[in-house]
């Protein structure tokens, strides 16, 4: 008998342990400490914390591309999307944000977004990885320009369909380019030593153009051009103003200057935000697969050091498996706590609140994940898609014999 391959468990683990580093990031942006509090000048920033705003988010949508590729046969004749289960799983998702939406809690829910993200992906499912990852580059460019032109010329404040492809906390025209990069790296053979290299090598240099070259066009005259434009309220100086504006993570950038397109402000949908993030999440997922593969060191491995990183890694691990369970968890524990006691997670939060929520949400999806191999949520949703898939399929076949 042969030996199992121990390699797609490793890969499958380092996409958990992805996923599981991006929920922790959800959390500190909604039940975690400010990542910057206004004061004197600039203010105070909290690299600690402001580390997870906006690269986080992306990782949500960089992970939403890796999902599409689950289950997707590899043959020689899988050439058309699945386009009804898509569908399905769009709606499914759409009803599920709305539902936690109704919730009240300060958090915007991304769920929908991610039905519309899906959607937007069925043109593109027919494409090659290196076509895939052409389009993204070019959307990652061509993006944040056309948001920046189009919100400049039109004013849609409360339109539904605006706010999901231009104008809200997750619009398309930002965010596609992490679904799209997502989608071309599923495809890839993520177990293979040289893919994990080349995705940490352009991780790398995304990183560099992203966050390091707009730091120094910012040192170098771009963020006294940007003040001198500004025009200041509340009796803030310039500084102040400008701080406020980039800490502002409301998912577009400011329309004053075609300037803010190159400032790497967090959640800001500008060239060096999205371009960093792509870069983060390409950099942060090769090294997570490998260190996927440190999760057999649990099973007798030699040394108590090496038995402890692999056990920790397969207890983290399932946190990220069943990812759209704990992210409907954690909303809804949000909103049980503000009813029974009527604290508002509005506004930045203590460490103590950070660490009992990823505390909970972590013992909770290791105790589920030891007598399910599927999360909650992921297992109804999987349910309510076969069965509509399958009564479609019915109504069909009976409307052909009649």
């Amino acid at each position: 008998m042969t030996a199992p391959d121990p390699r797609p468990r490793a890969r499958l683990l380092g996409l958990d342990l992805f996923r599981a580093v991006a929920v922790f990031g959800m959390l500190v942006a909604h039940v975690g400490p400010a990542a910057w509090t206004a004061g004197d000048g600039f203010g105070i920033v909290h690299p600690e914390w402001e580390l997870f705003h906006s690269r986080m988010p992306a990782m949500f949508a960089f992970a939403a591309g890796l999902s599409l590729n689950l289950g997707r046969s590899r043959g020689a004749d899988d050439v058309q999307p699945a386009v009804v289960p898509t569908i399905i799983r769009a709606a499914l998702l759409a009803l599920c944000g709305l539902a936690l939406t109704l919730l009240g809690t300060p958090v915007v829910v991304i769920l929908v977004s991610f039905s519309v993200w899906f959607l937007l992906t069925l043109p593109f499912r027919q494409l090659g990885v290196r076509t895939l990852l052409v389009v993204a580059a070019v959307w990652a460019v061509a993006g944040p320009l056309v948001s920046f032109l189009a919100r400049r010329a039109i004013d849609l404040p409360g339109n539904p369909l605006w706010n999901a492809l231009v104008a809200g906390d997750y619009p398309a025209l930002t965010w596609m380019p992490f679904v799209l990069a997502g989608l071309a790296v599923g495809r890839m053979d993520l177990a293979s030593a040289r893919v994990r290299l080349r995705l940490a090598i352009a991780g790398a240099a995304l990183i560099a153009v992203g966050y390091i070259l707009s730091s120094i066009l910012l040192a170098n005259g771009v963020t006294a051009r940007i003040m001198d434009g500004l025009t200041l309220t509340d009796g803030r100086d310039a500084r102040q103003q400008f701080a406020r504006i980039f800490f502002d993570e409301s998912g577009v950038t400011d329309t004053g200057t075609w300037l803010w397109l190159v400032v790497p402000a967090p959640h800001s949908g500008s060239w060096a935000d999205v371009i960093g993030c792509l870069g983060v999440c390409a950099l942060l997922l090769s090294l997570l697969l490998w260190l996927g593969n440190a999760a057999r060191w649990a099973d007798g491995a030699s040394g108590r050091a090496r038995r402890a990183v692999g056990a920790a890694i397969t207890v983290i691990a399932p946190l990220g498996a069943m990812v759209l369970s704990v992210y409907a968890a954690h909303i809804v524990a949000m909103a049980l706590i503000t009813a029974a006691t009527g604290h508002s997670f509005r506004g930045a939060q203590s460490v103590f609140t950070l660490a009992a929520f990823s505390a909970g949400l972590l013992l909770l999806s290791w105790l589920w994940s030891r007598r399910f191999t599927r999360g909650p949520l992921e297992w109804v949703l999987g349910w309510a898609s076969a069965l509509i898939e399958r009564t479609g399929r019915r109504v069909s076949a009976g409307s052909s014999r009649r």
